[in-house]
């Protein structure tokens, strides 16, 4: 049981992969387009914001077999390392107090009635919960989030937790060629950092692994990272491995 996700950001991050593509809903088109080819379903997680400042973009997403869940809604507007320090020192969690979580969660969702979409899902962005947001998922009727990251099997503990148990793109693939300041800890999300095709034998294992004792595969693999690394090249042969399995929603998980 493969269940493949993606998070699409809003175009404030201003981050590597955003000055290289532009909006991250046209790289989430092309991915969902190979997803398509190779007969699998998906969920995205995508901004509150996204939805209103550029919705026809995101109808395009809505043409494919896919389950939009929500992302906060702005990757939690001006965050910087002295704010996220504050937070995490005071709040114990990136994503601040109870009030600023209720208030975004309720954002978001309000954006998602408002194109038209039940929020079923949800994972924070940088995984930035703690039980605060649980609980208020709960609160508001979001029944999944997929916010952990681990070798952990899906469980209920206010909401559906369905943890992401394959080592994710972004914190693993070195981009271009691999040098030894990649290695480097302190660098930012490069710790342990390995060539893409390495990752991908990982992943591979790991899945086959899962489907023998029948555990499903929660995957986070994002639209921008594939588009670029390698413009999609290494995501289609991911598909192409993933299609020999059966692929889900994260809302269609039931235990």
């Amino acid at each position: 049981m493969i269940y493949l996700t993606g998070d699409v950001h809003f175009s404030n991050l201003n981050n590597h992969e955003q000055k290289i593509i532009g909006s991250e809903i046209d790289s989430a088109e092309k991915y969902l387009n190979i997803l398509k080819k190779y007969k699998l379903a998906c969920t995205l997680f995508v901004n509150g914001i996204s939805l209103q400042k550029e919705p026809d973009k995101i109808k395009e997403l809505l043409k494919y077999n896919v389950e939009l869940g929500g992302h906060t809604y702005d990757n939690f507007g001006k965050m910087n390392l002295l704010k996220s320090y504050f937070y995490r020192k005071k709040w114990g969690s990136i994503y601040g107090s109870n009030h600023y979580q209720k208030k975004d969660i309720t954002k978001t969702k309000k954006a998602f009635e408002e194109f038209g979409l039940k929020m079923t899902s949800w994972r924070t962005h940088a995984f930035g919960s703690n039980d605060l947001t649980f609980n208020l998922l709960k609160e508001l009727d979001v029944k999944y989030v997929s916010d952990l990251v681990g070798d952990i099997k899906p469980f209920y503990k206010e909401v559906m937790h369905m943890p992401i148990n394959i080592p994710i793109d972004q914190n693993t693939i070195a981009y271009g060629m691999l040098k030894p300041e990649n290695r480097n800890p302190f660098a930012s999300c490069t710790k342990c950092r390995i060539k893409a095709e390495e990752w991908f034998d990982i992943l591979k294992k790991r899945v086959i692994e899962n489907e023998k004792n029948k555990i499903p595969s929660i995957i986070l693999i994002h639209p921008a990272t594939m588009m670029v690394l390698d413009n999609f090249k290494l995501f289609e042969e991911i598909c192409k491995f993933l299609s020999k399995y059966k692929s889900f929603k994260i809302s269609e998980f039931k235990l």
